[in-house]
């Protein structure tokens, strides 16, 4: 990759952010359930876990969908897909700020709740996963929309069944619906999460970290053809 285009796109993703009222009025969602959670009583390994999976769902994907849906509608996408930047460095270039953002979020909410963690290493990784797999599906729905509206259309159903299906489930704990949301990634992540949070033997969550990781991987690779598709067309 060249150090200098990423140090670029950063720069310019940096710019475009400061204007962005929506995008960052969605930055308070994670400090608000931080600071709402850590005033209650009863563990807070579930709360934690619960703000990890709602800053992947909802920061990293939005982020990552609103800034490409405003680079389709300046026209500035096309001119990026047409540089001789590689569409690795094109993907990885659009997606650091919404990976930067999530982090900084997480860490805030750690701080906020005063949560122990007892496998940070883990944690970490969790949330590399995560955040790889989310930005991967902000920049599809960012790809396949035509304008802000379709971003809306489509980012919130995704953001509500992927980032509340671990609330959700606790409502419905039994029968389809459960079913089918123990295969959502926010389940995965929640429970991986958990594990790592209390400090966990491996074996204990490591499926959950598995078929994270699929969910990475296809998205990643769904993502990547789309992108290229979208590239060869202009």
């Amino acid at each position: 990759m060249n150090t200098a285009r990423l140090s670029a796109m950063l720069v310019k993703e940096y710019h475009d952010l400061k204007s962005n009222v929506s995008i960052l009025s969605i930055l308070v969602l994670p400090i608000f359930l931080a600071v709402l959670y850590s005033r209650m009583d009863g563990s807070q390994d579930f709360s934690i876990a619960f703000i990890f999976v709602i800053n992947v769902a909802f920061i990293t994907m939005y982020v990552q969908s609103i800034l490409l849906a405003e680079e389709k509608e300046k026209n500035t996408l096309q001119v990026l897909l047409l540089s001789p930047a590689s569409t690795t460095e094109i993907m990885a270039g659009k997606s650091i700020i919404s990976v930067i953002l999530t982090i900084i979020m997480f860490v805030v909410s750690i701080l906020i709740m005063g949560v122990s963690i007892e496998s940070p290493l883990m944690l970490s990784i969790v949330l590399l996963i995560g955040t790889i797999l989310f930005a991967a599906l902000g920049t599809l729905v960012g790809l396949l929309s035509e304008n802000m509206v379709q971003i809306t259309v489509y980012i919130l159903p995704l953001s509500f069944l992927f980032g509340f299906s671990p609330m959700i489930e606790m409502f419905f704990p039994d029968g389809v619906i459960a079913d089918i949301l123990s295969y959502t990634p926010g389940s995965y992540m929640m429970e991986a999460c958990l594990g790592a949070i209390n400090g966990d033997a491996f074996s204990s969550y490591q499926e959950a970290v598995i078929w994270l990781a699929g969910w990475m991987i296809v998205a990643l690779a769904v993502t990547l053809i789309v992108f290229k598709k979208k590239s060869l067309s202009k």
